[in-house]
């Protein structure tokens, strides 16, 4: 027997990570507003269709006007989330890139002191990427057991906006426009500096580890019986 659910939300951003992943389920997003849906289920060759009206909690007396507030405000968190997890993405793509350079100079101590200049220009690269991602994320932390990182990121400030937005009934208040912009000003400072790292530090990075006359295939041995 096969069940499905609905969450009565749409289709979500994909949320910021320090690793490139495929997620097999799909990201849930903003609750849809009231209406009439239709839900479709396929399954092989087979489908269903069928007509729900999803309506707000009769308990509780909310104008459209606010509820459409509501509504827009958290797609727009939810824009900023993505749009941060695509800058993510390019960070983390850029910083595996220059761990595969990495791995090749590497690749013997003969190596390792002959592209001794190139390596530290990878290890700084690295830590300009991991300085980058954690605008978005906040620094890794290590520290075992209940810790509370107090500093602020791209995604708190966006999680912690779509918090109160999704919580209100009876539309916005002050309080989830000024977390709204806050978040909306740190999104755009880290993509600020994600911009220029792009524009002015990798091409000349890349340029040098590409200009590199790497070892692709080892020494040979010749064997004998002994």
């Amino acid at each position: 027997i096969y069940t499905m659910s609905w969450y009565l939300d749409e289709k979500g951003a994909d949320s910021p990570s320090r690793k490139i992943r495929e997620s097999l389920n799909e990201p849930g997003g903003v609750i849809v507003k009231p209406g009439e849906y239709k839900l479709v289920l396929n399954y092989k060759k087979q489908a269903s269709e069928e007509m729900i009206t999803v309506e707000t909690d009769p308990r509780l007396e909310v104008s459209e006007e606010n509820i459409s507030e509501i509504y827009t405000s958290a797609k727009k968190l939810e824009a900023m989330l993505q749009t941060a997890a695509d800058a993510v993405e390019q960070l983390v793509e850029s910083k595996n890139i220059a761990e595969v350079f990495e791995k090749d100079l590497n690749a013997s101590e003969k190596d390792k002191e002959k592209y001794k200049t190139e390596l530290k220009d990878i290890e700084k690269i690295k830590k300009r990427i991991e300085e980058l991602v954690a605008l978005y994320l906040g620094k890794e932390d290590d520290r075992q057991g209940i810790t509370r990182n107090s500093e602020s990121s791209v995604v708190t400030r966006i999680n912690d906006a779509n918090g109160y937005v999704q919580s209100r009934q009876n539309g916005l208040t002050s309080t989830e426009k000024t977390l709204i912009k806050h978040a909306e000003n740190e999104l755009e400072q880290a993509l600020k500096a994600t911009n220029t790292f792009f524009k002015e530090e990798w091409p000349g990075f890349r340029k040098k580890m590409e200009s590199l006359d790497l070892p692709v295939f080892k020494e040979v041995k010749t064997f004998s019986l002994k």
